[in-house]
């Protein structure tokens, strides 16, 4: 399999159920007669409640104790910035939180330094010297956060940046490891991994003065409220979203007026077609500005 380091983007793993491997193009599964991959389901190698017993306590290094609070979570931030999400049978533990007691359906998500794919939008996102409050919108799977993580890394490395606050909770972005990133995140960058979005911004904006403060997949109110309170500090924004397209973003800001205030000067929205990733990039007004494909 030669080729996983440039198109694998994902291994799903779920119990009695072919391996999946996903690329950007398709989906490949193993059939365990021929080694080879193929691209029917069924007949694929399947591994069973044992194997993922034993998979799961290979990857917490004999100890599930240690990892027991990223567990909690529903994922496991392992070496290289690889990320392993878990689901399955969760049990109220004796201290009344919830634990994962039977972990039976994995995705490993592998990361992507794609250096320079975000290179091209940094014009569009600076007015003077100041950055302009940016949103980036795609549905999961899109690139979004392989895309912010190298907007982050031009943003940070321009010779005017005097800081960039990057709030990693999942570890997806600068997939620190012992505090140390093993993605390129940028010269001028302070990363705060497994901090909750808000908890992450409050501290950043009142201890580190960033120019820009950069967080993943926001969602619920209190990301949003941290985000209006960093733009009334005077800190540049930068931020994804899940939504399918502009539309879908628009009804948000409807039915969520926390969202409204934000006032995000740049919106861009990631779509693939083909295999292949198109960017829609829009000012606040709505007006398309660019379209970019990527190469």
């Amino acid at each position: 399999m030669t080729w996983y380091r440039e198109d694998l983007e994902e291994i799903r793993i779920r119990i009695q159920r072919p391996v999946q491997f996903v690329t950007s193009q398709a989906s490949f599964y193993l059939d365990p007669r021929e080694k080879r991959l193929m691209t029917q389901a069924k007949g694929g190698l399947a591994l069973g409640e044992e194997d993922l017993r034993e998979m799961l306590t290979y990857v917490c290094e004999y100890s599930r104790y240690a990892y027991a609070r990223q567990m909690r979570q529903g994922f496991l931030a392992l070496d290289g910035g690889i990320r392993l999400g878990l689901c399955g049978q969760y049990m109220a533990e004796e201290d009344g939180r919830i634990g994962m007691e039977y972990p039976m359906y994995f995705s490993i998500r592998i990361p992507h330094e794609k250096k320079g794919c975000a290179a091209w939008i940094e014009p569009w996102l600076i007015e003077g010297e100041t950055f302009l409050h940016t949103l980036i919108l795609a549905a999961p799977g899109m690139g979004k956060t392989t895309f912010l993580r190298d907007l982050v890394r031009v943003l940070s490395d321009r010779p005017t940046c005097r800081g960039l606050a990057l709030i990693d909770e999942r570890y997806e972005v600068a997939a620190a490891n012992f505090g140390i990133p093993q993605n390129d995140v940028g010269l001028h960058t302070d990363v705060y991994s497994g901090y909750a979005k808000e908890a992450g911004c409050m501290q950043a904006i009142r201890t580190m003065a960033p120019q820009i403060l950069a967080v993943d997949e926001i969602g619920g109110k209190k990301d949003l409220e941290s985000l209006v309170y960093a733009m009334h500090c005077g800190v540049g924004v930068l931020a994804t979203m899940h939504a399918g397209s502009l539309l879908e973003y628009q009804q948000k800001r409807e039915w969520e007026p926390l969202l409204e205030k934000c006032h995000f000067r740049r919106l861009l929205w990631i779509d693939k077609k083909s295999g292949r990733r198109q960017f829609f990039l829009y000012d606040e007004a709505g007006e398309l500005l660019c379209v970019k494909e990527s190469a």
